[in-house]
Parts: structure tokens; C-alpha cells; sequence
């Protein structure tokens, strides 16, 4: 008998420091070897934010204590993180994901709380690719594929740099590369053209207003070749369209209502003044909604204020209304910003320049171009400019260069007129992702600096990145072809982009509609 409880007791020496093999504590980690892998503690008082936590979270359970959850998390082969009593004392969560790309540690409300992070070693995925005959079966973290070698579990993917499987992203606009399924592919999620994570309608348009749509009080139905476009308001959004070949200014008061609540906002630009060609539209919402229009065909800059027509009357506020030679006149105006001061910034497209006019004055400035209105394609040059946008912050005036194919930058602290920087295209005409043929209109983003160009000609948009040697198309066909169907444009012209840049809206003018897409 003594010797059976010797052994015993022995038996139970050797569990105990089987045990604490599995699992040792360090101060405030530990590690626990099981398959090959490590279970690492952060301090207490943390919890785990994941990025998306309908996607990411496994289960909910209750646990004796922290080496039981971490060892829920092992046996599950899904899981790369937990956390333990962060909002009961028992909790034990399991997550997907990790604690760089795909989530975070943060302090949490309970000081006994912790974090761990399962650390999996290469070993375990050395089979991967091999043929499943019988490997594949024993590996917990590989299965057989329909091709019949080992592949990456579900929601993972091979990451050939460090020959493991990884968990996709959950994250709609994550940076991905094409050709190794790193998006989550149960939440419908592609690594889509431009190098980010998302659904595949993202890609197609919504129609919201077209050559058929009814325009309320008027007898005139549709869009007939919309060019500018602008957008106003925070909570819904507001556009405003230059519907050039029916001489008008629409506005569409809430986008959310496709097809309805549209109205003309003018027909003139002095009483019984019709416009004639109206080619851009800007909203200055810092002041009561002014919209300033471009009208081709009496070359001006009109000013409605508040959006009246009546009480006050339409104002000329660049440009005399019709063209020729000298500083106070417009010939073929196009693009139009303004700044904070209310000074006019205009694009005079056969003149070939850009033109500066302050608040009530007879003539404007030259910015760029040349007093001999000549085109070319030097750095002080430029070719029928037509869209144009404004950092104000960092005094830089991007215009659409559009017979040189390029998108130009100048610095408004420079002598004017300004010597310009190439910052988009400038390779030629053509369908290159470093190439723009016919660029048409500009905007920025404020939350990156990223350019967004309408590449009429091509029929796309690019998002053109600070610094970027080439652009990434977000709508459109890649190769510059036109079409109709929803993932399509033909000759876009204008873009506006809302306040919380979630949306974009394109003057699809040669379909004769105004398409949105979700931006990512």
C-alpha cells in the first residue's frame, strides 16, 4: 500500500510539472506549448477590441479561469486571441483576427481582466500545399482542399512570406493584393481593382437621376448632358447639377430619394437672360448656399445667392459676358472654386489660363497661363484646363490640364503666373494606370490628400494618391472603355464627393444620368 501511494503521488509530481510545461507563468505572461503553440498574456486590466466584432467573435462562455479559455481558444482552430472577465468574472471570449491589423488591446473596466494571443509556429503549416492523402488530416490548422493538397482553413489565407495560414480581413476598405484571398470570404468580401477589401457591388453605380427622371414644376424631363456637379449638406446629401444642353441648374434635394423631389434652381442668368451652356456649378455652403455657375455661351461666372433667382436677382461676378481679348473678360470658362474670402478662381478653357477674381472686380488675374491666351505643355503652360479644386490650407490649386493629359499643381504662394508641378499623368494619352487621357474634374479628399479625377476620355475614375506615380481606378471599366450597365461610364465629366466621403457622385455624361458609388 505505501508503495502504490508513493507512486501515486508520483505520478501526480509528474502531471503537475506536465502541467506547468503546458502553461508557466512569468510575472505578467506566460506561454503555453500545445501543437506548437504559444499563449502569451498581456497585463491585467485589458480587453480586446476587434475590428469587426460581428465578424470576428467566435463564442461567449464561462470558464473556471484564464488557462481554461486559453485553452478553449487552442482547441478552436478559428481562434488567435481571447480575453477573460472583462465584463463578468467567469467571461471567456474568443476571437478571430490579432492584435495589429485586426484588432487591439485596451484597458478595460476590470482590474482582474486579461488578454492572450495564441503565436502559432511554422511547423504547423509545413504540409501546406502538400497532397492530402492522409497529412492534411492530422494538421489541425490544415485541411484538404478540392484540388487535394492542403490549403488554409476558412477565413484564412496563405501568407508565403512567413509560410502560414493568417486570418483574412474582416475590414471593408482593408489594403489587400490581388491573388491571395486575404479578404473574408464568408462576408462577400474580394480584393476588388484597386487594392481593397470589399463586396463587388461597390463597383456598380446607383442611378439617381437620369434622361427620364421628372423634374418637379417642369415640362422639360431629364438630364440632357450634365457636366458640374456639387454637393451641400451633412446629414443628406444635396446635389446640385449643370444640365448643359437644357440650359439649366437642377437640384436634387436629398440623393437618398432616388427619383424624386428634383427641382430647376435656374433657367437665367439676368431676366429674360437664358443660360446658355452651363458648364460647372459651386456650392459655397459657408455662405447661406451661393451657387456660382459657369455659363459657356455668355462667358461669365453667375452668382445666385442663396439659391434665389428673384429676391436678389442672379449677379455677373467674373467675366463681362461675352469673350475676346483682355484681363476682364472669360472665354469659355469652366471650372470654378472659391475661397474663403470669396475670391473667384476660374478656368478660361480656350483662353488656356487660370484666373483670379476678387469680390467686385472689373478684371481678373492671371494665375497661370499667358496673356497671349497660348496653349502648350511646358510647366507654365496649359492645353483647354477644365476642372480645377483648392487646398486652401496648403495653398495648392490643382487644375485638369486636359490636352496634356495631366493634373497639375501650383502654389498660390508662388509669383503668379505660377510655374506648375506634375502630380498625376503627364505620360501621354492612354489607359495606363500612370496615364489620363482627357482629364475633366478634380477633387480632393480631406481626409487624405488623395485626388479624385475624372478620366473622361477613359471613362473612369482614379484615386490618385499624394506622391503616387499612378493612379487606381474606383469606377469604371480599367481599360478605358465605355459602356451603359452599372459598373460602366461613358465620358463622365464631373464629380462630387459628400461630407463624410462615404459616397461619390459622377455626371455620367454621355449615358445622360448621375450615378453614386460607395467609396471604401
Amino acid at each position: 500500500m505505501m508503495f502504490l501511494y508513493s507512486f501515486y503521488n508520483y505520478c501526480a509530481f509528474l502531471t503537475t510539472i506536465w502541467l506547468w510545461f503546458l502553461f508557466s507563468i512569468i510575472k505578467q505572461s506566460y506561454c503555453e506549448e500545445i501543437f506548437a503553440s504559444k499563449a502569451i498574456l498581456s497585463s491585467e486590466g485589458t480587453q480586446y477590441i476587434p475590428a469587426n466584432m460581428p465578424a470576428q467573435l467566435i463564442s461567449i462562455t464561462n470558464t473556471d479561469s484564464i488557462k481554461k479559455c486559453a485553452i478553449l481558444c487552442n482547441n478552436n482552430v478559428l481562434c488567435r486571441v481571447f480575453d477573460y472577465a472583462v465584463f463578468s468574472p467567469k467571461q471567456c471570449r474568443l476571437f478571430e483576427g490579432d492584435t495589429n491589423r485586426l484588432g487591439q488591446i485596451i484597458s478595460s473596466s476590470s482590474s482582474q481582466s486579461q488578454v492572450g494571443t495564441l503565436q502559432l509556429s511554422a511547423r504547423l503549416f509545413a504540409e501546406y500545399g502538400s497532397p492530402c492523402i492522409s497529412t492534411c488530416n492530422h494538421i489541425r490548422y490544415l485541411r484538404c482542399g478540392s484540388n487535394s493538397t492542403c490549403e488554409c482553413m476558412p477565413h484564412t489565407y496563405w501568407n508565403a512570406s512567413i509560410s502560414m495560414c493568417i486570418p483574412q480581413l474582416p475590414i471593408l476598405g482593408a489594403s489587400c493584393q490581388q491573388n491571395i484571398s486575404m479578404c473574408r470570404e464568408d462576408l462577400n468580401y474580394t480584393c476588388l481593382q484597386f487594392n481593397q477589401c470589399g463586396p463587388l457591388s461597390v463597383l456598380s453605380g446607383t442611378t439617381i437621376v437620369n434622361q427620364t427622371t421628372k423634374i418637379r414644376n417642369s415640362t422639360t424631363d431629364g438630364l440632357n448632358f450634365p457636366l458640374g456637379i456639387d454637393i451641400f449638406g451633412t446629414n443628406s446629401d444635396s446635389i446640385i447639377i449643370a444640365d448643359m444642353y437644357n440650359n439649366r441648374i437642377v437640384g436634387l434635394w436629398d440623393a437618398d430619394t432616388n427619383y424624386k423631389n428634383i427641382s430647376v434652381v435656374a433657367t437665367e442668368w439676368a431676366p429674360g437672360q437664358p443660360l446658355d451652356y452651363p458648364y460647372d456649378v459651386y456650392v459655397n455652403a459657408r455662405n447661406g448656399c451661393d451657387i456660382y455657375v459657369t455659363n459657356y455661351g455668355n462667358p461669365q461666372v453667375v452668382l445666385y445667392s442663396n439659391m434665389q433667382t428673384i429676391n436678389p436677382l442672379p449677379s455677373m461676378v467674373g467675366g463681362i459676358g461675352y469673350g475676346g481679348a483682355g484681363l476682364d473678360r472669360l472665354n469659355a470658362p469652366f471650372g470654378v472654386v472659391l475661397d474663403s474670402n470669396k475670391n473667384i478662381i476660374v478656368a478660361s478653357m480656350t483662353d488656356h489660363r487660370i484666373m483670379f477674381w476678387p469680390p467686385n472686380a472689373l478684371s481678373g488675374t492671371i494665375i497661370v497661363g499667358h496673356n497671349s491666351a497660348i496653349n502648350g505643355n511646358t510647366s507654365m503652360d496649359l492645353d483647354y484646363p477644365q476642372g480645377i479644386a483648392l487646398d486652401e490650407h496648403n495653398s495648392w490649386l490643382y487644375v485638369a490640364d486636359s490636352n496634356n493629359h495631366r493634373i497639375q499643381r501650383y502654389n498660390l504662394n508662388d509669383t503668379w503666373p505660377c510655374n506648375g508641378t506634375t502630380v498625376a499623368g503627364g505620360n501621354g494619352p492612354g489607359s495606363r494606370s500612370n496615364q489620363l487621357f482627357s482629364p475633366s474634374y478634380i477633387k480632393i479628399s480631406n481626409k487624405t490628400g488623395a485626388l479624385y479625377i475624372v478620366d473622361s476620355n477613359n471613362h473612369r475614375i482614379l484615386r490618385w494618391y499624394q506622391g503616387a506615380t499612378e493612379g487606381v481606378t474606383i469606377a469604371g471599366d480599367l481599360n478605358g472603355n465605355p459602356g451603359t450597365n452599372d459598373t460602366m461610364l461613358n465620358y463622365p465629366t464631373g464629380l462630387a464627393i459628400n461630407h463624410n466621403e462615404t459616397l461619390m457622385y459622377v455626371t455620367d455624361t454621355g449615358n445622360n444620368r448621375v450615378q453614386r458609388f460607395q467609396l471604401i
